[in-house]
């Protein structure tokens, strides 16, 4: 057995130079500080502009390049300045970003992006490309809306399905490196009959709940929410707890989801939560 250590898979974070992009760097460089984790920040361009008519392109690729160093140097900057004591790097690389950041994925153990970027309309809740990223990219991704407090604790909505295992197991680790609390909300089915159910305090056989608890380390600060009486939208109510949370963690699909990529609900959630949402599958 080789005694080396297995390398450390960075945290990536796209960063284009817009406003969402620069919450998403300080999200990232806080994260990175917190799990020890290296940071690299990439910047994608074309390389090649468009002008004219039809069949018309005019290599601007010098003009194009030193643009895009400045601005993968500004996001380089802007991490190091937020968190001084983590090893952060920069890329550029051309290419679409969707494209790029999706490769890149593969050797990375966090995926960072703003809701949206530079070329976004106004208005837009979330942009194409990190819509394709939270439904792509091989490993976990954070949509960065808002930062929130990390007191506020960790919210993970459970449904006990495998891909709700894995949010649970990061959003643990996560809450872990972060020293705050871990918030497991298991929304139960909804039927006209809900209102008979026992309230809360005395429901304490819920298997989606002890399957995530037997799944969770003793050191773990948890606290349960389980909510099924405030109506039959499932997304709506992630969105309202996670309005109390730091950033909220969704496994990327659930239950008889087995054709899509990425549920209907995690869809809702990424679209309308305020704060930052994770990807995890």
């Amino acid at each position: 057995m080789s005694t080396h250590e297995a390398p450390e898979h960075p945290i990536l974070v796209g960063y284009d130079g817009s406003d969402t992009s620069e919450r998403a760097v300080l999200w990232a460089a806080h994260h990175a500080a917190a799990t020890g984790l290296p940071l690299v920040v990439v910047h994608c361009w074309m390389g090649m502009s468009h002008s004219g008519g039809p069949g018309s392109i005019i290599d601007a690729s010098d003009n194009a390049r030193r643009a895009a160093e400045r601005t993968a140097a500004k996001g380089l900057e802007l991490a190091k300045q937020a968190e001084p004591d983590v090893n952060t790097s920069a890329h550029l690389i051309v290419g679409h970003p969707s494209e790029v950041l999706t490769k890149a994925s593969t050797d990375a153990s966090l995926l960072v992006t703003g809701s949206r970027g530079l070329g976004g309309f106004k208005g837009l809740l979330i942009g194409s490309v990190s819509l394709h990223l939270a439904s792509c990219a091989s490993c976990p991704v954070a949509v960065v809306r808002k930062e929130r407090l990390a007191k506020r604790g960790i919210l993970v909505a459970i449904d006990g399905s495998p891909q709700s295992d894995k949010a649970l197991l990061f959003a643990a680790d996560m809450a872990k490196a972060r020293h705050t609390s871990l918030r497991l909300l298991h929304i139960r089915p909804y039927s006209r009959y809900a209102i008979t159910r026992p309230p809360v305090s005395e429901s304490k056989n819920d298997p989606v709940v002890q399957q995530a608890l037997d799944l969770l380390d003793d050191d773990v600060d948890v606290t349960i929410v389980e909510d099924s009486l405030d109506g039959p939208t499932v997304p709506r109510n992630i969105v309202l707890h996670a309005q109390k949370a730091s950033c909220v963690v969704v496994g990327a699909k659930g239950r008889n989801t087995l054709t899509v990529r990425l549920g209907s609900t995690v869809h809702a959630v990424l679209h309308y939560a305020q704060g930052t949402t994770i990807i995890v599958r």
